[in-house]
């Protein structure tokens, strides 16, 4: 199916009228510059990729960024080099009102809503997008969007918070596409030490280094013909970043171990829960990088903007999970009803967490829907053994691993070396738990 073909069988083109975020330059060098914005970021710097450049020598390449809420634009800095200063007062983030002004450097800028009638993209295909299940207007958004982006082949960048379901919308454009029936290949960068990121990326040839009995195809070329997901690209070391670059720039990789370059025919697409642009700035991520990935962006809603999903979404974990225990949909109703005010930091992958222990621990309520700190008191012996075990040593790994990335402030080489776990395997744990 091509673009054109999925986007008008499940989309509608509706005059609506909106709210536009407008950022007017009125003082420094740029001062009469204006630039309007309905959707995603808009980054201001004096880099060429900065949506509304500046040349002011005080505001830094990718010096801060704006989007749209209801009621405002909210307002980052991206760890600029002089700061960005309301009133006097130092601004690192915040929901900026019309008529508020901030400066950067020598340069003030002033933020505007202005009421346009647009056409806009209205959502007929229903609650499901692949693999992707929404009822909530930002869903429906991002479905809109995906039936835009997915049938091309240009690069995507999709951010969100941890658990959003960033993978599930890589698989949904992937499914969605043209390479739908070639390779869908992950890769997990922040499992990924400098070392491997190179093997896991671009392969080695036999002999390549000690150990390296047989050729290995790297996931460039295990996905040809389909698509690589980058999986938490922001955590992929600096020194392997040029090679990715390369093979963006000219869609060809090199094994370790080989002289000569070959030709991949592979649509990248990447997910970070980071600012990639705060990265940029810090150095820790290059920008002509930052913008190979990020031809197209996608924003995937956090779970406490989804209104109604939660319910839609846990009823389907359980009967994904327990089909026959019908007895347990009225108690999840009456929890999820009792915690309507809990605002799930952990996203989708907590709420699945949660429908999970409520079905192997089989009890009508479990209690708050955070992710449970405490060690249950009793041993479960009216369950199988490995149902049992499972929830007991769930709750021992949320204790333990809770704890300890407290106390390590989330950095997790240090959490690593505290706990004796390797990198890859904490990683996949926390990933498990929703704790971060």
């Amino acid at each position: 199916m091509d673009a054109n073909t999925l986007f008008t069988s499940t989309c509608i083109l509706r005059d609506v009228d909106t709210d536009v975020g407008v950022v007017a330059v009125v003082e420094g060098p740029d001062a009469g510059q204006e630039h309007p914005f309905v959707e995603g970021a808009l980054t201001i710097g004096k880099s060429r990729n900065a949506r509304l450049k500046l040349t002011d020598p005080a505001v830094s390449r990718l010096h801060c960024e704006l989007v749209r809420v209801p009621g405002g634009l909210h307002f980052r800095d991206l760890g600029s080099k002089n700061g960005s200063w309301v009133g006097g007062c130092r601004l690192e983030r915040g929901v900026l009102g019309p008529g508020a002004r901030v400066q950067l450097g020598g340069t003030v800028i002033e933020v505007r809503l202005e009421r346009q009638r647009l056409k806009q993209a209205l959502w007929q295909g229903g609650d499901r997008f692949g693999p992707l299940l929404g009822a909530s207007p930002p869903m429906h958004r991002l479905f809109a969007k995906l039936a835009r982006v997915a049938p091309g082949d240009s690069s995507v960048l999709i951010t969100g918070e941890s658990g959003t379901g960033k993978e599930e919308v890589a698989r949904a454009i992937h499914e969605s596409s043209a390479r739908k029936d070639g390779p869908f290949v992950v890769v997990d960068g922040a499992s990924l030490s400098r070392s491997l990121a190179d093997l896991e990326l671009f392969g080695h040839e036999r002999g390549a280094f000690t150990g390296a009995e047989v050729a290995r195809a790297g996931a460039f070329e295990r996905a040809s013909g389909g698509t690589v997901f980058l999986d938490e690209i922001g955590e992929l070391p600096i020194e392997v970043q040029p090679k990715l670059l390369r093979v963006l720039e000219d869609r060809t990789v090199q094994r370790l171990g080989s002289g000569a370059r070959q030709s991949v025919d592979v649509r990248v697409l990447a997910a970070t829960h980071r600012s990639l642009a705060t990265m940029v700035n810090e150095g820790s991520f290059r920008e002509d990088l930052l913008y190979r990935l990020a031809v197209l962006e996608l924003a995937v809603p956090p779970l406490r903007d989804r209104g109604g999903d939660v319910r839609l979404l846990a009823r389907h974990f359980l009967r994904r999970f327990a089909p026959d225990r019908r007895d347990l949909m009225e108690a999840l109703d009456r929890d999820l009803e009792k915690h309507a005010g809990y605002r799930w930091p952990g996203n989708v992958r907590e709420l699945r967490s949660f429908v999970r222990r409520l079905v192997a621990l089989g009890e009508a309520s479990v209690g708050a829907p955070a992710i449970e700190t405490e060690m249950p008191d009793t041993i479960r012996v009216d369950l199988p053994y490995a149902d049992a075990k499972e929830a007991w040593l769930g709750a021992f790994e949320r204790q333990y691993l809770g704890r300890l990335l407290d106390e390590t402030g989330g950095n997790v080489t240090e959490a690593s070396r505290r706990s004796g776990l390797a990198r890859s395997r904490l990683h996949e744990l926390v990933k498990k738990h929703g704790l971060r």
